[in-house]
């Protein structure tokens, strides 16, 4: 078990399962300033439950299991200068995409709208959308 009691049960669970997969001839050969570092550093990297939500359901099917995790909290991880690109280049593409959607999908309502008042903008000419609508979702 850990020397230090300044960990949670959880945690010292944790080191100890770490400590007893590296050999037993190495796991003697570290001096307690350096046992106390590795204890930190497991901690730190494998150990951190700051989520706003942690949903972590197991389901068995026959004689397997299965398990999801769905977590949501702030991301305190460094991200690096090309993982930080490609998200931003992501976000770009869904904010483009959803204005774009939400403007195609205002002018379609508006041009609804205009055609069951009946006002035609161009004397003889449809797109057809209105007789589509009618045809298909005011029956």
């Amino acid at each position: 078990m850990s020397s230090n009691s300044k960990y949670t049960k959880a945690q010292q669970v944790v080191i100890e399962r770490v400590i007893n997969s590296i050999p037993a001839e190495i796991v003697d050969s570290f001096n307690s300033e350096q046992r106390i570092a590795i204890e930190k550093s497991i901690v730190i990297n494998s150990y951190n439950n700051n989520h706003c939500v942690d949903f972590r359901p197991t389901i068995g099917i026959g004689r397997w299991r299965y398990y999801v995790v769905f977590l949501l909290g702030k991301d305190r991880r460094k991200a690096s200068r090309h993982q930080s690109s490609i998200t931003t280049i992501i976000k770009v593409l869904l904010v483009t995409f959803g204005l774009c959607f939400m403007f195609i999908s205002a002018v379609l309502t508006l041009y609804l709208i205009k055609s069951a008042l009946g006002i035609d903008i161009f004397k003889h000419f449809s797109f057809g959308i209105w007789d589509y609508f009618k045809a298909h979702f005011l029956n």
